[in-house]
């Protein structure tokens, strides 16, 4: 029996199927989802973690609730590695599991790999801290980037900090007044702070290049004042955001 037909089966006895008459029946539910992963459905997996965390027609077992749960998370579903993620940065009182840093930074690392954009700003932390793995600023910095290739917002601001402090890159103040003025008119603080140690000409060039990386993006962050006269781009080289000896 195909495995998503067998993962389905599983579920409609765990759950009952009212439309198709289908009565709950634990047993069964457990018996098809074991064959399910049996033929690697992450799915059987998840619903397998499910049943040892709740006690469903089974005496709960948190130490097969876990590794169901991880198995689940190996096989690339993303809601189980989401949850890995959670379970293991907090804990959970009710099921008897405390925080696991271990674990946590295991999780952390796939789900950045996977494109989760916080899990890239909470390793760049990570490694610019030395918090969980060795010191690295420059894995810092390369995972804050690719959040920043992402698009994410937050991400911008922490962008704007290490071209500011020269953290695994170059000291680069106008880099570091485009990325806070992309991050949020809440940044402007951080903007006056930098503009203070730039030319004129530096501040209008960081402006230029917000806009140039707006255009870029097709998503418009109106924060700076400069925009009243929206800079002409049309002769700005691309925008390179690694220094030279990274290209």
């Amino acid at each position: 029996m195909p495995t998503m037909l067998t993962d389905s089966v599983g579920a409609a006895y765990l759950y009952g199927l009212e439309a198709q008459e289908v009565d709950v029946d634990e047993e069964k539910g457990l018996h098809w989802l074991k064959a399910a992963a049996k033929q690697e459905a992450a799915e059987a997996y998840s619903e397998l973690a499910r049943i040892y965390r709740d006690g469903m027609g089974v005496e709960k077992n948190i130490g097969k609730f876990e590794k169901y749960l991880a198995e689940a998370g190996e096989r690339g579903l993303l809601s189980a590695r989401s949850y890995l993620l959670d379970l293991y940065r907090d804990g959970d009182p009710e099921l008897g599991i405390e925080p696991d840093e271990e674990k946590y930074i295991y999780w952390l690392e796939i789900t950045a790999e996977d494109g989760l954009t916080i899990s890239m700003e909470n390793l760049a932390a990570r490694y610019r801290q030395g918090r969980g793995v060795e010191r690295d600023i420059d894995k810092s910095f390369a995972w804050i980037m690719r959040a920043v290739e992402m698009g994410d917002p937050i991400s911008y601001r922490r962008a704007a900090e290490y071209f500011e402090n020269g953290w695994g890159t170059e000291h680069d103040l106008v880099k570091a007044y485009m990325f806070y003025d992309q991050a949020s008119p809440a940044a402007n603080a951080d903007k006056a702070r930098v503009a203070e140690q730039m030319t004129e000409e530096q501040v209008k060039e960081a402006i230029a290049r917000s806009w140039q990386l707006q255009r870029e993006n097709e998503v418009v962050r109106p924060a700076s004042d400069g925009y009243r006269y929206q800079p002409d781009v049309s002769d700005l080289e691309p925008l390179s955001l690694t220094p030279e000896s990274d290209q």
